[in-house]
């Protein structure tokens, strides 16, 4: 049964750490490394990460440069053959899910399991969105991979101001590495940094055209649709939303 280190960076999290604890502890795998890296909290996450202590492998909590920095703290910390990334707020779509997958005949060759996923936002609206390496349309949390791929791609990017080093980090991975499991993965917390404004979706389109995912037409159209938002009256933006949903469902 291979070791799967579990990692999970967090920060000033305290209303959202103890789910995923949660999620990750009560898996019925019995094969988890679990690693939490805190950047410094002082909003009395350490007091939850202490309560679960017993079940964590190692934590460790001090002032970092950012997310991409924390996760690579965490992977060099890891002992597992197998890395997942199950941020602050993030949660296993089930208890038994790393189970059922590690329960199949995985592919010698395959480096990188992902699956569907579920996003869901502050109310707990659900959207089950369906995942594509085609169009490189993946989610990190769904993604289940060997650790050996950062000695042959390299760690994350640590510039703070990118906000998708892990996409790019995926996107050099030859497609034929990637295999998609039948188990939805992980569900997603749609209010973390990464959804914080359109600007990170934009560099995700670039990097998408970069990696020969869409068409410099498609780029274009995302681009322009962005510029439209940005001089329309936010009144005006919300009206067109809702008749394209009308006009498409």
């Amino acid at each position: 049964m291979d070791l799967i280190s579990i990692i999970t960076v967090t920060y000033n999290c305290n209303d959202k750490i103890e789910s995923t604890i949660l999620s990750v502890i009560n898996q019925t795998y019995l094969n988890i490394e679990y690693i939490i890296i805190d950047g410094g909290s002082t909003d009395g996450t350490i007091d939850i990460i202490k309560k679960y202590e017993k079940k964590i492998s190692y934590w460790s909590s001090e002032k970092d440069n950012g997310i991409y920095e924390a996760m690579n703290k965490g992977i060099l910390k890891a002992h597992g053959k197998w890395l997942n990334f199950m941020n602050s707020g993030d949660v296993f779509y089930s208890t038994s899910v790393l189970n059922d997958i590690f329960s199949e005949n995985i592919p010698i060759n395959i480096d990188l399991l992902y699956s569907d996923y579920v996003l869901f936002d502050a109310n707990n609206n659900l959207k089950f969105e369906i995942a594509s390496i085609e169009d490189r349309k993946i989610l990190h949390q769904a993604i289940i991979y060997k650790k050996a791929l950062h000695k042959w791609y390299g760690m994350y990017i640590e510039t703070n101001p990118i906000i998708i080093s892990d996409f790019l980090f995926f996107c050099s991975i030859p497609k034929n590495k990637y295999f998609k499991v039948p188990y939805c993965i992980a569900k997603f917390d749609t209010t973390g940094i990464s959804n914080q404004g359109n600007w990170c979706y934009l560099k995700e389109a670039c990097a998408r055209y970069i990696f020969n995912s869409i068409s410099f037409q498609k780029l274009y159209t995302i681009l322009f649709k962005e510029m439209i938002h940005l001089i329309m009256p936010a009144s005006i933006w919300k009206l067109y939303q809702k008749i394209k949903m009308l006009i498409y469902h």
